[in-house]
């Protein structure tokens, strides 16, 4: 009887190891006073595009964690797609920080926006040059995805737009270096130069969700002379008036819960993944969608419960 109890209990140890989910620390960078990590979690068998998601938290550049709960239900459906799945670490430039004048308030914002994105570059940086071809895995460095929720969107399409622009620390990745894709829950792009423009090349193809109510991080955009906010909705203009690849989701009536959806909405994903940045770049999608009950309270969206607007 014991020596059954200890080979079940054998087998189901070898089982549980068996499928459990496998995962590698690195510490990516150093910066400040900061040690930024990122875990690396590894697919059973990858995808035929050896593709990778890196996923970037939010928390409004105060809070938040590269391993928090958020990520656990997005790493386990990725990775058993075949995706190597990067949680990362960035600087929190709003953490401590005291509210000023209205001209410190925005250049502290501007310097947290910045730090983010920056970190978002050298997280890319080191995945390219020392995570691409090792014993369990290879990634190709044309098949890279940054994806973000609230301050973490904020800090993929800042970092996107940075790339195409040669702005902050671009310059550390290889000169022929180009996104994949971009995806961003409730997301916007800081600009001194006006409406963002991309110069050196074109923006990857981008997944925007964001809800037009969103008092947190604007939908639409904010402007004084050349300094600016540009939330999904204004993006997404300049990239159908230039031609550029994108999906955009408008959530009608709902504010900056979208940003919390994305565990919800993996086939949203996965279609954007298929049709645009593995399919047709060049494919432009506008959807508007609105719930035809009361508006849910914060952590009561049903993603099921929304309707699509037909145009």
């Amino acid at each position: 009887m014991i020596q059954k109890t200890l080979t079940s209990l054998l087998l189901l140890f070898t089982f549980f190891n068996l499928f459990a989910q496998e995962k590698e620390t690195y510490l990516y960078a150093t910066k400040d006073t900061s040690k930024l990590y990122m875990d690396v979690y590894i697919p059973q068998v990858q995808n035929d595009q050896q593709a990778c998601i890196m996923f970037v938290f939010g928390g409004g550049f105060i809070s938040g964690k590269r391993d928090d709960n958020q990520v656990q239900k997005l790493k386990k459906y990725y990775t058993d797609k075949g995706y190597v799945v990067i949680a990362i670490d960035y600087r929190l430039g709003m953490r401590g920080k005291t509210k000023g004048s209205a001209i410190a308030s925005v250049k502290q914002f501007q310097t947290a926006i910045d730090m983010a994105a920056e970190d978002v570059i050298s997280a890319l940086n080191y995945t390219i040059r020392n995570l691409r071809d090792t014993k369990k895995y290879t990634i190709d460095c044309a098949n890279i995805i940054v994806m973000g929720s609230s301050a973490g969107a904020i800090a993929v399409l800042q970092a996107d737009y940075a790339m195409c622009n040669g702005y902050l620390n671009s310059d550390i990745l290889p000169y022929s270096f180009r996104l994949a894709g971009v995806i961003s829950y409730s997301g916007a792009i800081f600009s001194t130069h006006g409406r963002p423009k991309y110069k050196l090349h074109e923006p990857a193809p981008t997944l925007f969700c964001h809800g037009d109510k969103d008092k947190l991080v604007i939908y639409n955009n904010t402007q004084f002379f050349n300094i600016g906010l540009f939330g999904s909705s204004a993006i997404a203009k300049q990239f159908k008036k230039k031609g550029y690849g994108y999906h955009i989701r408008r959530y009608t009536g709902l504010g900056h819960q979208v940003a919390t959806i994305y565990n919800d909405e993996f086939p949203v994903i996965d279609h954007f993944l298929n049709t645009v940045v593995f399919g047709c770049p060049k494919t432009q999608i506008d959807e508007t969608y609105y719930n035809p009950s009361i508006e849910p309270k914060w952590m009561n969206l049903r993603v099921r419960d929304l309707k699509k607007y037909d145009k």
